[in-house]
């Protein structure tokens, strides 16, 4: 039996938020089997929290943000990625603001702190959401969908006119190890010509070139440059991989995101959420058991 995960001990984070420009710190703590991903803001009366689920998405503006009863916790995706990355099933992560931490743009300050926290089995089976019928959410131009695959793998694609960006496009199969070495490292991204505009509407408030790779008409502004040469797909399929993990489950299918943001993800977590018969949930035993 595959079995469900959390952490062993728990582990905190302490960063800026990069658009509100808050220093905040956050706490990932082990959670009972069958929990999920539950966010606690700890600053507010009461600790309320909220497990990430579909219906909790709040907004899509520039980052994915959970909302409650008059409280939101925002710029979740990059650590709901690497607890999905590392198979993760159950853990509570509280803040003490309403921003995560952005680290260096990447999900290298979660994948450090979990791997310093380290994982355990629990006694309980984990349950994959088996797509089994393709769902679209977009056009022609930009959409995200996704469709039946025995395993979890995902597509992206973008076209930028800058030229140091162009069009670009990845596939991967997801597990800890494409997580960790292909898709965790690749940081955010912006442009030096939209940042007072973008200020004036309070986003990319604690943007840098410490967490942010910024791009002016020259090219590229940070001393070492990219990480990867396709670094700005890459950072694109570590958002999609977080939005999706909205879901709350692990997700057997291809993700397909072509020029693809927060918005056109959650519309299509959304419509899966939403359409009877697109998915089933399974073990992974009763997967193999009939050859899926």
């Amino acid at each position: 039996m595959i079995k469900q995960k959390t952490i062993i001990k728990a582990v905190s984070v302490t960063g800026v938020g990069v658009h509100s420009a808050e220093q905040t710190t956050l706490s990932i703590k082990p959670a009972p089997a069958n929990s999920g991903i539950r966010f606690v803001r700890t600053d507010l009366p009461g600790s309320p929290s909220l497990i990430a689920r579909p219906e909790a998405v709040h907004s899509t503006a520039q980052a994915t943000v959970l909302g409650g009863d008059g409280f939101t916790i925002a710029t979740i995706e990059h650590c709901l990625a690497t607890l999905a990355g590392f198979e993760i099933d159950n853990a509570v992560v509280e803040v003490d603001g309403p921003e995560l931490p952005i680290g260096d743009g990447s999900a290298q300050v979660y994948m450090d702190a979990l791997e310093q926290a380290g994982s355990q089995e629990q006694d309980a089976a984990r349950e994959y959401m088996v797509i089994t019928e393709r769902v679209v959410y977009g056009d022609d131009e930009a959409f995200a969908a996704i469709e039946p695959y025995r395993g979890f793998r995902i597509s992206c694609s973008i076209a930028f006119s800058h030229r140091r960006i162009g069009d670009q496009s990845l596939t991967l199969d997801i597990d800890p190890q494409s997580f960790k070495h292909e898709i965790g490292p690749a940081r955010t991204f912006g442009f030096l010509k939209d940042r007072e505009r973008a200020r004036a509407l309070g986003i990319g408030l604690g943007a840098s070139l410490d967490n942010t790779v910024v791009l002016d008409d020259a090219g590229i502004l940070n001393v070492g440059g990219l990480r990867f040469p396709d670094e700005f797909v890459r950072h694109k399929m570590l958002d999609a991989l977080g939005d999706l993990a909205v879901l709350g489950k692990p997700v057997r299918g291809h993700l397909e995101a072509r020029c693809s943001g927060h918005e056109l993800m959650q519309g299509l977590v959304k419509k899966i959420a939403e359409t009877a018969g697109c998915y089933r949930c399974e073990s992974f035993e009763s997967l193999a058991a009939a050859g899926r």
